[in-house]
């Protein structure tokens, strides 16, 4: 099997059907199928093979859809990368991934050129103004289909996890077919939905959910580069949009932002909240303002991602994350790993064709998570006796900002690395519309050294998201006996 047989079939079956829509245009199954085609012909000719990397970084755009599947149908691995990475998060990506290839948006060229001595490559593809992207797909274009098992590997997407250090979680051809396959078991989406991919298809939420599941149904699929009220009142109004993923904040915003007070969202079928626990209130604004559901799930990078949603086949409970979806197993487990009964609170986990394959390089790390089959998320919460699991908290040493995840240890490691820095301590403060923000607690050996200093250094190593929007110079971290900062002495 192939995942990239989805694009191939259904350009054969309706090569005149849109497969990507924007604001201003529209790109057939038929044209999409031939530029992948040729970008997979010309990257096999590069020296790209059977289980290379291939590193993509790049935002929602033709380029993207087309470098993912091209990558996948010639046996390869795509590394989709948030475009915000600093050059230090690239270059341990490329390193570490052994990357033959990069493709990149031209805006973020400069920061391969910042590390372009410390990595690797056979060839780097731009797109974008003046990027050459267009000439890798307007050569010869050949059946590209590898004939691959469903264990191989199609993605690698990177992960922080426990260890304060990406690895790439190893996602496999069956991982994505069973994820990609949820819209239409849970939300009954089909040939004739069309999704909204306005979150990053770099995030695997919005790769399984509003990419992939229409590429396997021939579906189409409306894609926004970036956050826009008035396009997105467009996108939802007369864009044909029938069911979507988003993170809390969005919908937040199709409550309040004066843009978006005119939707009709009667059209629109299914409305998934992921990425991040769905506030109540947001729910019941959206339920008592448009008289619609919004149906939230749960998922992980490791999950390929999604676990668990509230399916248009069971009853919705709002503050829960719902019962598993099909295929998948779930338990709740104390720190012994021994099942809690139900309503006693553990630690979650999950088994079944959604389970990636493991970390890329990482037997240690994937042993920690993956045991007996059974991938221990860190998230803590518990299930019900209808089987409904619902989140209480995290394990692990975590932020969730606007759906992103940001693990503390990563953070730290950044910050302790500015000179000036003896050593530092993150966690969240709530925030409406992002959900929380990082805060830091310095401990400065220097004087002099300010609040802006640290935000400066710190964003040249770390994606925006990660870096600190607060900073708070302390004398002291007090830590446990384990080397854990004691955040509620320091808040207190």
């Amino acid at each position: 099997m192939n995942i990239y047989e989805w694009l191939r079939e259904n350009a054969k079956d309706c090569p005149e059907k849109v497969c990507l829509k924007f604001r201003n245009h529209e790109v057939s199954y038929g044209e999409i199928a031939r530029m992948t085609q040729a970008l997979g012909t010309a990257l096999r000719k590069t020296g790209v093979s059977r289980g290379d990397h291939v590193v993509i970084v790049l935002n929602n755009s033709i380029e993207f859809v087309v470098s993912y599947m091209a990558v996948v149908g010639i046996g390869a691995i795509v590394v989709p990368v948030n475009p915000s990475y600093s050059p230090r998060e690239l270059k341990h990506i490329l390193n570490d991934s052994a990357a033959k290839v990069l493709i990149i948006e031209k805006n973020k060229f400069s920061n391969y050129e910042k590390i372009r001595d410390d990595v690797s490559l056979e060839a780097v593809i731009t797109s974008g103004e003046d990027g050459d992207f267009y000439s890798w797909v307007s050569g010869p274009a050949q059946d590209i289909c590898e004939d691959m098992a469903a264990d191989d590997v199609s993605a690698m997407v990177y992960s922080a996890g426990l260890t304060g250090y990406p690895m790439g979680a190893m996602l496999t051809h069956g991982n994505l077919d069973h994820n990609a396959d949820l819209m239409r078991l849970c939300m009954n989406c089909g040939r004739d939905d069309t999704t909204l991919a306005l979150i990053p298809c770099f995030h695997t939420f919005s790769t399984s959910v509003n990419l992939l599941s229409m590429l396997r149904y021939g579906g189409s699929i409306y894609m926004m580069k970036g956050m826009d009220f008035k396009e997105l009142s467009h996108a939802l109004s007369d864009g044909g949009v029938t069911a979507f993923g988003g993170v809390p904040t969005l919908f937040f915003g199709l409550v309040h932002h004066p843009d978006l007070q005119d939707v009709d969202y009667s059209r629109i079928h299914t409305m998934i909240s992921g990425g991040a626990a769905l506030p109540l209130d947001f729910y019941t604004a959206f339920k008592e303002k448009f008289g619609t559901d919004i149906r939230q799930g749960y998922g992980l990078t490791e999950a390929s991602p999604v676990c668990a949603v509230n399916s248009k086949h069971v009853p919705i409970v709002p503050e829960s994350i719902g019962p598993t979806v099909p295929g998948v197993d779930a338990r709740v487990v104390d720190d012994d790993g021994n099942d809690v009964a139900p309503g006693e609170h553990g630690e979650l986990l999950f088994r079944g064709p959604n389970v990636m394959k493991g970390y890329y390089g990482y037997e240690r790390e994937t042993a920690d998570i993956i045991k007996d089959g059974w991938l221990y998320t860190g998230d803590l919460g518990y299930m019900n006796e209808d089987g409904y699991l619902f989140i209480t908290g995290y394990k692990k040493e975590m932020i969730i900002t606007s759906g992103f995840n940001v693990y503390c240890r990563e953070v730290e490691l950044a910050l302790n690395s500015i000179p000036g820095v003896r050593d530092s301590a993150i966690t969240g403060v709530p925030d409406l519309m992002r959900g929380a923000i990082v805060k830091a607690y310095i401990v400065r050996d220097k004087p002099e050294l300010s609040e802006k200093d640290v935000k400066l250094a710190a964003r040249k190593n770390l994606a925006s998201f990660k870096t600190p929007r607060e900073v708070v110079f302390v004398d002291e971290i007090p830590r446990d006996a384990k080397g854990k900062a004691l955040i509620d002495k320091l808040e207190g």
